[in-house]
This record gives structure tokens, C-alpha cells and sequence, in this order.
């Protein structure tokens, strides 16, 4: 059976996406894509081709489909080298071509992951699409699976799937009042694997309570393994003019608290940890200090599979929020699913650039529930 290959244009790619998808279906293949000028009087649109291919075992196509592309790709890098020295115009015909291709490759491998999940799940194809948009942004397939099966329980309408997992998303991430908010003296301690950015991420907090909250603020720091830990929170706290104290042991450290009792907020920086034991170790450091929090940061740029590890492994600690770092490097920003399945408690910031402080955030609970899965594809521009 043979493909249906039509072109559409609208205003934006979001509308010619949708148009793509009412007349052809959801399992429908984007080809190319391209801005077309509409001249003087009249606003660019954007012209998308897509084709709707055979609606048996669709599965069993993909490495088919797969096969022309690869070898629809090899054609058109071939001819682009038989021609002439490029200029401003090829140019952006080669960048747009370049992008064509890319959402041709993204597209595919969504469809195929709808396809895949329609035919080993056995579930409907509106929930097989959902689906693959959780695995497309990084959640684990496992979750992924338990979020559809579950939101098929409570909606029987297609249209309320959506919904129904974000509803689902909304229970596995809560969020809470941004640590820079807190009423009274407040002690924070931030923990977890080694590169996350917990130096960093402790200095836009202790910036945004001086500027946002007019809080006076000191920084401790148990970070005595790395070479230069202490010396790059020294630097933060001149500029912030903060007090910086440095502990060893449990006794310096709690000598250090006391030395800052008539500060609001007091900011605990520790070094990474990757073993069990090390993890036992250092929480019992830190909670020698009279009500501490702990806030577990993780980087949202970790795969699903290490970030459900870092969950395991972070377990028996008992943090009492968790902190998402480095979101604008995270491809999959749904993967944090696997740490708020495993430590089910409330995020209170998340960050996404090196910015001190822009780059802090406290998310709304549909602003978390984006994370995992945007109420509407990303549109493709």
C-alpha cells in the first residue's frame, strides 16, 4: 500500500503540524519543512510535507521507512557536494535542508516509538503516542509505561489522556516554597553527586534571599576534598559580602553555626558523594546542625537510568527536598521522574544556566509537570 503524500501550509508550525495530524492521522511521517515568504502585503507561512503511510503493523515498517530515509539523506548530501560554491542563498537552503532533515529524523523516530509501544504495549494509539513523547523526553520507559496504563484507568476519552498523566506527573513532582522564601532562621544543606553544580546553586540561593528577601546570609562549607571548593565560595561570599567559614569535622562545624546564629539563612555546601557509605557519613555530619534541610540536587542533564542509581543510592539519607540543577542541558528533562519516584519529596528550585542568581527557579506545579510532559509538542520552527 502505497503512502498519501500531501503539503500543507499555516501561519506557524504548530498549526501546520495540527493540520498534518487532522487530515493524516497520528502516525503521520514529516518529510520536509520550510518558511515560504508571502511578499509585501502578506505574512511568511510555514509548508509542510508529510506522508501517512500503511496502517498495518506499523512496527514492522519502521526499518523500512528507516532505510529510505538513511538512504534520501546520502542523496541529498550527494548533491549538495556537485554544486557550486555556496552562497548567501544556498546557504540558507543548505541550513533549512539541514533542518528539514533533523525534524524528518525526529519525526521518525517518534513515530516509530509510537509504533513500537502500539504494538508490544497493545494500547490504543492515542496512548501510544503519549508514550513516546514521555520516552522522547527522557522518562523511562518503565514509567512511562506505569503513567499510561494508569491514565487509561482513569479517562476513557483519548482527549482526557493527557490530562490524566500530567495529573499523575503533578503527584510525583510537588513543588514548595523556594528555599530564599522561608520565614524565620532557616538551615539549609545541599547535597549530592559530585558535579551537579551545588556550589553554584547554593550561591544563586544565598543571592536571591539577599536581594529578593533582604535576608542576612552566611555560607559553611564541609567541602574539603576538592582543590579549590572553599577558595570558589570565598569568592561568592566577598561579592555577596557573606561570611564564608570552613568546617572539617562535626565539632567545627557546629562551632561554625554558632558563630552565625543571628543570620536568617545559613547555606551548607558539601562535597559529592558516590558510595553508600560515604553518603551515611557525610549525612551525619551535616546533622549535627539543630534543624537542618537537606535539599538533594541532582543535574537534570543525567540520563534516567544513572538519576534512578543517584534515587537508590541517595534513599536512605532522607533529604527533605530535591533540587533539579543544569536543565538547559538536559535533552530529556523528564528523566528527573526517576529521582521523584524513589524520594518522594518536594522540589523547591531547579536551575537552568550559570547565571547568580537569574538562573534560579522556583516552578509552579504545572511548570513541573512541563518537564516531564508540555501540555503541547514543542513546535518545530
Amino acid at each position: 500500500m502505497s503512502a498519501t503524500v500531501r503539503t500543507f501550509r499555516a501561519p506557524d508550525s504548530s498549526s501546520a503540524l495540527a493540520a498534518v495530524k487532522a487530515a493524516l492521522g497520528p502516525d503521520a511521517i514529516l518529510i520536509s519543512s520550510r518558511t515560504v515568504q508571502g511578499g509585501l502585503f502578506r505574512r511568511a507561512e510555514v509548508e509542510v510535507t508529510a506522508a501517512a503511510g500503511p496502517l498495518v503493523e506499523p512496527a514492522l515498517d519502521a526499518p523500512r521507512a528507516a532505510g529510505a530515509y538513511a538512504k534520501a539523506e546520502r542523496e541529498t548530501r550527494d548533491a549538495l557536494r556537485l554544486g557550486r560554491p555556496a552562497d548567501d542563498q544556498l546557504a540558507s537552503e543548505v541550513k533549512l535542508l539541514r533542518r528539514s532533515v533533523e525534524e524528518a529524523r525526529r519525526a521518525l523516530a517518534t513515530v516509530t516509538r509510537e509504533a513500537r509501544a502500539s504494538h508490544d504495549l497493545q494500547i490504543p494509539p492515542a496512548a501510544a503516542l503519549l508514550h513516546a513523547r514521555l520516552t522522547g523526553r527522557g522518562v523511562e520507559p518503565v514509567l512511562a509505561e506505569e503513567l499510561v496504563r494508569q491514565a487509561l484507568q482513569l479517562s476513557a476519552r483519548p482527549s482526557g489522556l493527557l490530562g490524566a498523566i500530567r495529573d499523575l506527573v503533578g503527584e510525583r513532582l510537588l513543588p514548595c516554597r523556594a528555599p530564599w522564601l522561608h520565614d524565620g532562621r532557616h538551615v539549609i544543606a545541599l547535597v549530592g553527586p559530585t558535579g551537579v553544580g551545588k556550589t553554584t546553586t547554593l550561591a544563586k540561593i544565598a543571592a536571591r534571599a539577599l536581594i529578593e528577601s533582604k535576608k542576612k546570609v552566611a555560607l559553611l562549607t564541609v567541602d574539603t576534598y576538592r582543590i579549590g571548593a572553599c577558595d570558589q565560595l570565598a569568592r561568592y561570599g566577598e561579592i555577596m559580602g557573606a561570611p564564608v567559614l570552613v568546617a572539617r569535622d562535626r565539632s567545627e562545624l557546629y562551632a561554625a553555626y554558632e558563630r552565625v546564629r543571628e543570620f536568617d539563612l545559613v547555606l551548607v555546601d558539601t562535597a559529592g558523594r558516590s558510595s553508600a557509605e560515604d553518603v551515611s557519613r557525610q549525612a551525619d555530619l551535616v546533622r549535627v546542625l539543630p534543624k537542618v534541610q537537606l535539599h538533594l540536587v541532582v543535574s537534570a542533564a543525567t540520563g534516567a537510568l544513572e538519576l534512578a542509581a543517584i534515587g537508590e543510592r541517595y534513599q536512605a539519607l532522607q533529604p527533605d527536598r530535591l533540587v533539579f540543577s543544569k536543565l538547559d542541558e538536559a535533552a530529556g528533562p523528564g528523566a528527573v521522574l526517576s529521582v521523584a519516584v524513589r524520594i518522594p519529596r518536594p522540589v523547591s528550585c531547579v536551575t537552568d544556566g550559570q547565571r547568580v542568581p537569574e538562573d534560579l527557579h522556583a516552578l509552579s506545579a504545572s511548570e513541573l509537570a512541563d518537564l516531564v510532559l508540555p501540555e503541547e509538542p514543542p513546535a518545530q520552527d
